[in-house]
């Protein structure tokens, strides 16, 4: 058997900044990484698009002084030196602080631990939805993923590290072997769901970089964000303005068109700028994030739910803790680098044979095509 048999292998599910976090730090182990993604490109949460001749992430996102584990990471990642630090006036939290922005946007970052991964032979499948993770009878896991085109296949895998939401891991793992009590308690961490809109505007209305709205007005957003009053100009053909609300997914507003809500955001918005005028955006784009912020930290830990599978996500960052949960990068940042340990130094302890454990046959993740069964 060569030295590629004999490597460990992981699936990892989801292709944010925890999963390819995990996917960089486990494919540099010696890890044979496979990760899959719903969507038809990387990033989550810092998902992002072309605009002008610069790339810009769907909603708003800074790098902050504090954000110790993360700024090891893109330390880690080469990428430190397209870090540029601005100061920032504040409205609702605090007058001024200063505030982190790459050259180029976060893309940076998220390609250049896509290409850590490939490099060290690890893979992304995209637009790869997951129907269900199931146990092997080795020990090992099976998770059956499903491609737009309605072709099924499976990858095997020693270790399953799932970055989604605790409802949506919930809801793919019917059949391991998970304490009800745990269930239950993923099942009862609860979301609140997003709305982001920016627009690109010919001119710039305030200097503020961070607005916070009046709770019980009829703005249909909470926040607004002038990250081209901070960042500069840069290349996007306009003033960046990012107007983010939270809401229900039950809310009326949730299930409108995105055309109809960019009305509502930007009637709300001319209110509080009324030179304002429909001609002045140049373009605009909504979008809506249905697991976006945590409501509350579970009371017990259960990053780990069965043996040799993880669950990475924001909301289970914490436990045990009376504090409102932040889905910052920071924190799953720092999740996804324990987790790994958590991994790596279980695998150096089946090694070294320190304790008495039962051997699990090494698995390659392979690709079985079931669209002709």
């Amino acid at each position: 058997m060569d030295d590629n048999e004999n490597r460990k292998s992981v699936c990892i599910i989801g292709a944010g900044l925890s999963g390819l976090t995990c996917g960089m730090r486990l494919a540099r182990a010696g890890f044979t990484v496979t990760v899959v993604e719903e969507l038809a490109s990387p990033g989550g949460l810092l998902a992002y698009t072309r605009i002008g001749r610069e790339y810009l992430e769907l909603t708003p996102h800074h790098l902050r002084k504090n954000d110790k584990a993360l700024l090891a990471l893109i330390k880690e990642m080469g990428v430190e030196d397209k870090i540029s630090w601005f100061d920032s006036t504040w409205q609702g939290r605090a007058s001024h602080r200063k505030v982190g922005y790459f050259e180029g946007g976060f893309s940076c970052l998220i390609s250049s631990l896509s290409q850590e991964i490939t490099d060290h032979g690890g893979r992304i499948c995209f637009s790869t939805t997951v129907a269900e993770i199931s146990r092997l009878g080795n020990g090992g896991y099976r998770t059956a993923c499903v491609l737009p085109n309605s072709t099924r296949f499976v990858i095997d895998s020693t270790y399953v590290i799932f970055t989604g939401s605790c409802r949506t891991f919930i809801n793919v793992s019917h059949g391991l072997p998970i304490a009800m009590d745990d269930r239950d308690t993923m099942m009862n961490v609860t979301y609140s769901a997003k709305i982001s809109a920016f627009m690109v505007l010919k001119h710039e209305n305030s200097q503020m970089f961070y607005q916070q709205m009046t709770a019980g007005t009829d703005i249909p957003f909470d926040r607004i964000i002038n990250h081209t009053s901070c960042f500069g100009q840069r290349g996007y053909g306009g003033s960046v303005v990012y107007l983010v609300g939270s809401c229900q997914v039950t809310d009326p507003i949730w299930i409108e068109s995105d055309a109809d809500i960019m009305l509502k955001f930007f009637a709300a918005y001319r209110k509080l700028y009324r030179s304002i005028r429909k001609t002045d955006v140049k373009s605009w784009r909504v979008t809506k994030i249905r697991y976006a912020q945590t409501e509350h930290y579970p009371e017990i830990d259960l990053t780990n739910p069965c043996e040799n599978l993880y669950v990475c996500s924001a909301g289970l960052a914490k436990f045990n803790s009376a504090e409102t949960p932040e889905n910052r990068m920071e924190l799953t940042v720092s999740l996804a680098s324990r987790i790994c340990s958590m991994i790596t130094a279980k695998e150096e302890m089946v090694k070294n044979e320190s304790v008495p454990v039962t051997e699990v046959t090494s698995l390659t993740p392979e690709l079985t095509d079931y669209s002709r069964s």
